[in-house]
Protein backbone atom coordinates (compact mmCIF):
# COMPACT_ATOMS: atom_id res chain seq x y z
CA UNK A 1 0.00 0.00 0.00
CA UNK A 2 1.04 3.34 -0.83
CA UNK A 3 1.21 5.66 2.18
CA UNK A 4 0.15 8.52 -0.09
CA UNK A 5 -1.06 8.83 -3.94
CA UNK A 6 -1.69 12.53 -4.87
CA UNK A 7 -3.67 12.53 -9.18
CA UNK A 8 -4.16 15.44 -11.05
CA UNK A 9 -3.70 18.58 -8.07
CA UNK A 10 -3.94 21.68 -9.33
CA UNK A 11 -4.55 25.08 -7.31
CA UNK A 12 -4.47 28.28 -8.68
CA UNK A 13 -3.04 31.65 -7.11
CA UNK A 14 -2.95 35.47 -8.63
CA UNK A 15 -0.17 34.98 -11.19
CA UNK A 16 0.64 31.09 -9.76
CA UNK A 17 -1.37 28.10 -10.31
CA UNK A 18 0.01 24.10 -9.05
CA UNK A 19 -0.53 22.00 -12.03
CA UNK A 20 -2.39 18.74 -12.18
CA UNK A 21 0.59 17.25 -9.91
CA UNK A 22 0.46 13.29 -9.41
CA UNK A 23 3.18 11.12 -7.74
CA UNK A 24 3.26 8.29 -4.74
CA UNK A 25 4.82 7.51 -1.66
CA UNK A 26 5.47 4.03 -1.04
CA UNK A 27 5.88 2.49 2.29
CA UNK A 28 9.38 2.40 3.49
CA UNK A 29 10.57 4.89 1.42
CA UNK A 30 11.81 8.85 1.77
CA UNK A 31 11.05 11.19 -0.95
CA UNK A 32 12.26 14.04 -1.78
CA UNK A 33 10.75 17.86 -2.84
CA UNK A 34 13.12 19.99 -4.01
CA UNK A 35 12.50 22.99 -6.29
CA UNK A 36 13.74 27.51 -5.93
CA UNK A 37 11.45 29.33 -4.18
CA UNK A 38 8.03 30.00 -5.40
CA UNK A 39 7.88 26.31 -7.06
CA UNK A 40 4.95 25.15 -5.16
CA UNK A 41 6.73 23.11 -2.91
CA UNK A 42 4.88 24.14 0.46
CA UNK A 43 1.24 24.61 -1.78
CA UNK A 44 1.99 20.99 -2.31
CA UNK A 45 2.53 19.84 1.24
CA UNK A 46 -0.26 22.19 2.56
CA UNK A 47 -2.91 20.77 0.20
CA UNK A 48 -2.40 17.34 1.61
CA UNK A 49 -2.84 18.43 4.76
CA UNK A 50 -6.00 20.53 3.98
CA UNK A 51 -4.30 23.96 5.02
CA UNK A 52 -4.79 24.91 0.95
CA UNK A 53 -8.27 23.35 -0.76
CA UNK A 54 -7.00 22.19 -4.53
CA UNK A 55 -9.06 23.47 -6.80
CA UNK A 56 -9.18 19.73 -8.56
CA UNK A 57 -7.51 16.75 -8.43
CA UNK A 58 -7.55 13.93 -5.66
CA UNK A 59 -5.10 13.07 -2.51
CA UNK A 60 -5.59 9.63 -0.56
CA UNK A 61 -3.47 8.72 2.73
CA UNK A 62 -3.19 5.43 3.85
CA UNK A 63 -5.65 4.82 0.97
CA UNK A 64 -8.51 6.63 2.14
CA UNK A 65 -9.41 10.39 1.91
CA UNK A 66 -8.21 13.02 3.96
CA UNK A 67 -10.44 13.43 7.22
CA UNK A 68 -10.20 13.78 10.75
CA UNK A 69 -9.55 9.64 11.50
CA UNK A 70 -6.63 9.53 9.30
CA UNK A 71 -5.03 12.51 9.91
CA UNK A 72 -4.26 11.33 13.09
CA UNK A 73 -1.66 9.22 11.24
CA UNK A 74 -0.13 11.80 9.73
CA UNK A 75 2.77 14.04 11.04
CA UNK A 76 3.38 17.77 9.66
CA UNK A 77 6.27 19.80 10.30
CA UNK A 78 6.25 23.41 8.77
CA UNK A 79 9.30 25.07 7.30
CA UNK A 80 8.49 27.82 10.90
CA UNK A 81 7.32 26.75 13.78
CA UNK A 82 3.53 27.15 14.48
CA UNK A 83 3.08 26.55 18.23
CA UNK A 84 2.34 29.57 20.61
CA UNK A 85 5.59 30.88 21.84
CA UNK A 86 4.15 31.61 25.16
CA UNK A 87 3.61 27.37 25.53
CA UNK A 88 6.79 25.60 27.51
CA UNK A 89 7.12 21.65 26.31
CA UNK A 90 5.64 20.54 29.17
CA UNK A 91 2.34 23.09 28.37
CA UNK A 92 2.57 21.20 24.66
CA UNK A 93 2.08 18.18 25.87
CA UNK A 94 -0.66 18.39 28.25
CA UNK A 95 -2.45 20.19 24.92
CA UNK A 96 -1.56 17.36 22.50
CA UNK A 97 -2.63 14.63 25.20
CA UNK A 98 -6.07 16.07 24.36
CA UNK A 99 -5.19 16.03 20.09
CA UNK A 100 -3.69 12.96 19.04
CA UNK A 101 -5.32 9.07 20.52
CA UNK A 102 -1.88 8.07 20.06
CA UNK A 103 0.04 10.81 21.77
CA UNK A 104 2.85 9.39 23.90
CA UNK A 105 4.19 11.90 26.60
CA UNK A 106 7.06 9.75 27.14
CA UNK A 107 8.51 9.80 23.32
CA UNK A 108 7.28 13.63 23.16
CA UNK A 109 9.24 14.56 26.52
CA UNK A 110 12.18 11.61 26.01
CA UNK A 111 12.84 13.06 22.48
CA UNK A 112 12.80 16.42 23.25
CA UNK A 113 15.39 15.82 26.08
CA UNK A 114 17.48 14.15 23.04
CA UNK A 115 17.53 17.00 21.30
CA UNK A 116 18.95 19.20 24.47
CA UNK A 117 15.12 21.50 24.46
CA UNK A 118 15.02 22.87 27.84
CA UNK A 119 11.13 21.62 29.38
CA UNK A 120 10.22 24.22 31.18
CA UNK A 121 11.28 27.29 29.19
CA UNK A 122 8.86 29.31 26.77
CA UNK A 123 9.33 28.38 23.38
CA UNK A 124 9.80 32.02 22.69
CA UNK A 125 12.89 31.84 24.14
CA UNK A 126 14.10 29.12 21.41
CA UNK A 127 16.69 29.34 18.53
CA UNK A 128 14.96 28.78 15.14
CA UNK A 129 17.34 25.51 15.32
CA UNK A 130 15.34 24.46 18.73
CA UNK A 131 12.05 25.36 17.52
CA UNK A 132 12.67 22.82 14.63
CA UNK A 133 14.13 20.36 16.91
CA UNK A 134 10.61 20.95 18.76
CA UNK A 135 8.46 20.80 15.82
CA UNK A 136 10.05 17.43 14.58
CA UNK A 137 9.61 15.58 18.32
CA UNK A 138 5.84 16.96 18.25
CA UNK A 139 5.73 15.21 14.52
CA UNK A 140 7.21 12.25 15.86
CA UNK A 141 5.01 11.51 19.20
CA UNK A 142 1.49 10.25 17.95
CA UNK A 143 3.16 7.11 16.09
CA UNK A 144 2.01 8.77 12.78
CA UNK A 145 2.31 6.39 9.77
CA UNK A 146 3.26 9.27 7.02
CA UNK A 147 5.36 12.31 7.67
CA UNK A 148 5.24 15.53 5.94
CA UNK A 149 8.02 17.95 6.68
CA UNK A 150 8.87 21.57 4.74
CA UNK A 151 12.31 22.33 5.47
CA UNK A 152 12.33 20.76 8.67
CA UNK A 153 16.34 21.04 9.00
CA UNK A 154 16.76 24.66 8.12
CA UNK A 155 18.80 26.40 10.56
CA UNK A 156 20.31 23.85 12.29
CA UNK A 157 23.66 22.81 12.60
CA UNK A 158 25.66 19.63 10.51
CA UNK A 159 25.75 17.89 13.88
CA UNK A 160 21.70 18.54 15.13
CA UNK A 161 20.95 17.95 10.76
CA UNK A 162 22.81 14.24 10.83
CA UNK A 163 20.54 13.42 14.04
CA UNK A 164 17.37 14.41 12.33
CA UNK A 165 18.31 12.77 9.05
CA UNK A 166 19.04 9.28 11.21
CA UNK A 167 15.58 9.58 12.98
CA UNK A 168 14.15 10.08 9.93
CA UNK A 169 15.96 6.65 8.65
CA UNK A 170 14.67 5.12 11.57
CA UNK A 171 10.97 6.20 11.20
CA UNK A 172 10.81 4.05 8.17
CA UNK A 173 12.96 1.42 8.58
CA UNK A 174 10.09 -0.94 8.99
CA UNK A 175 8.55 -1.22 5.91
CA UNK A 176 5.32 0.35 7.58
CA UNK A 177 6.28 3.90 7.73
CA UNK A 178 7.12 6.70 4.87
CA UNK A 179 8.19 10.63 4.54
CA UNK A 180 7.88 13.37 2.27
CA UNK A 181 10.29 15.42 2.74
CA UNK A 182 11.04 19.58 1.12
CA UNK A 183 14.58 20.65 1.57
CA UNK A 184 17.01 23.64 -0.42
CA UNK A 185 19.83 20.92 1.97
CA UNK A 186 20.19 18.82 -1.41
CA UNK A 187 23.09 16.88 0.47
CA UNK A 188 20.48 15.50 2.83
CA UNK A 189 18.23 13.76 0.24
CA UNK A 190 21.73 12.52 -1.61
CA UNK A 191 22.07 10.98 2.20
CA UNK A 192 18.69 9.12 3.03
CA UNK A 193 16.38 9.93 -0.04
CA UNK A 194 15.23 7.13 -2.24
CA UNK A 195 13.12 9.33 -4.67
CA UNK A 196 13.57 12.59 -5.76
CA UNK A 197 10.46 14.61 -6.93
CA UNK A 198 11.47 18.61 -9.04
CA UNK A 199 9.28 21.18 -9.10
CA UNK A 200 9.48 24.09 -11.31
CA UNK A 201 6.73 27.03 -11.37
CA UNK A 202 4.19 24.79 -10.54
CA UNK A 203 4.47 21.68 -12.57
CA UNK A 204 6.29 18.32 -11.35
CA UNK A 205 9.51 18.39 -13.83
CA UNK A 206 10.90 14.95 -12.58
CA UNK A 207 9.78 12.01 -10.73
CA UNK A 208 13.14 9.78 -10.36
CA UNK A 209 14.43 6.47 -7.97
CA UNK A 210 17.23 8.74 -6.52
CA UNK A 211 20.15 5.92 -7.73
CA UNK A 212 18.90 6.07 -11.50
CA UNK A 213 19.70 10.06 -11.14
CA UNK A 214 23.19 9.81 -8.94
CA UNK A 215 24.16 6.78 -11.79
CA UNK A 216 22.48 7.67 -15.35
CA UNK A 217 22.04 10.73 -15.61
CA UNK A 218 25.04 12.92 -16.83
CA UNK A 219 26.43 16.72 -17.73
CA UNK A 220 27.64 17.04 -20.95
CA UNK A 221 30.42 19.77 -20.85
CA UNK A 222 32.78 21.71 -23.66
CA UNK A 223 32.35 24.79 -26.16
CA UNK A 224 29.87 26.92 -27.35
CA UNK A 225 30.76 25.93 -30.76
CA UNK A 226 30.44 22.13 -29.51
CA UNK A 227 26.86 22.67 -28.55
CA UNK A 228 25.59 22.50 -31.71
CA UNK A 229 27.13 18.35 -31.72
CA UNK A 230 24.36 17.47 -29.01
CA UNK A 231 20.96 16.16 -30.61
CA UNK A 232 18.19 18.10 -28.79
CA UNK A 233 16.57 15.07 -27.62
CA UNK A 234 19.03 14.51 -25.41
CA UNK A 235 19.00 17.87 -23.44
CA UNK A 236 16.96 17.65 -20.63
CA UNK A 237 18.16 21.23 -19.15
CA UNK A 238 20.84 23.93 -20.42
CA UNK A 239 23.31 26.14 -18.14
CA UNK A 240 25.25 28.68 -21.24
CA UNK A 241 28.36 30.56 -20.60
CA UNK A 242 30.71 32.91 -22.53
CA UNK A 243 33.03 29.97 -22.99
CA UNK A 244 31.19 26.93 -21.93
CA UNK A 245 27.71 25.16 -21.27
CA UNK A 246 26.68 21.97 -19.45
CA UNK A 247 24.19 20.26 -20.71
CA UNK A 248 21.94 17.81 -18.37
CA UNK A 249 21.07 14.39 -19.84
CA UNK A 250 20.45 11.02 -19.41
CA UNK A 251 22.20 7.44 -19.89
CA UNK A 252 25.86 7.97 -18.76
CA UNK A 253 27.33 5.12 -20.69
CA UNK A 254 25.60 6.26 -23.99
CA UNK A 255 26.32 9.87 -23.66
CA UNK A 256 29.74 9.27 -23.57
CA UNK A 257 30.08 6.83 -26.40
CA UNK A 258 28.05 8.94 -28.53
CA UNK A 259 29.67 12.21 -27.73
CA UNK A 260 33.48 11.10 -27.12
CA UNK A 261 34.62 14.75 -27.67
CA UNK A 262 32.63 15.83 -24.94
CA UNK A 263 33.25 16.07 -20.93
CA UNK A 264 30.62 13.69 -19.36
CA UNK A 265 30.74 13.64 -15.55
CA UNK A 266 28.04 12.45 -13.04
CA UNK A 267 26.06 14.66 -11.68
CA UNK A 268 24.08 15.05 -8.40
CA UNK A 269 20.44 16.34 -7.11
CA UNK A 270 21.73 19.96 -6.63
CA UNK A 271 23.05 20.42 -10.51
CA UNK A 272 19.96 18.64 -11.90
CA UNK A 273 18.13 20.67 -10.34
CA UNK A 274 20.09 24.10 -11.52
CA UNK A 275 20.38 23.01 -14.77
CA UNK A 276 16.65 21.65 -14.73
CA UNK A 277 15.59 25.34 -14.65
CA UNK A 278 17.63 26.36 -17.56
CA UNK A 279 16.09 24.06 -19.57
CA UNK A 280 13.91 26.47 -21.43
CA UNK A 281 16.89 27.27 -23.26
CA UNK A 282 16.77 23.96 -24.78
CA UNK A 283 14.81 25.32 -27.56
CA UNK A 284 17.32 27.63 -28.91
CA UNK A 285 20.31 24.54 -29.44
Amino acid sequence: MNALEVNGMYKTYPGFTLKNISFSLPMGTITGLVGRNGAGKTTTLKSIVGAVHPEGGSIRILGEQPGADVMQHVGMVYDECCFSELLTVKNMDCVFRSVYDNWSSDMFLGQCERYGLPINKKIKTFSRGMKQKLSIAAALAHSPKLLLLDEPTGGLDPVARGEILDDLWEFIEDGQHAVLLSTHITTDLDRIADRILILSDGSLKLDENKDVLLDEYCILKGSPDQLAQIDRADILGLRRRTYSFEALCKDHAAMRKKYPDLVCDRTDIEQILVLLEGGKETCQV
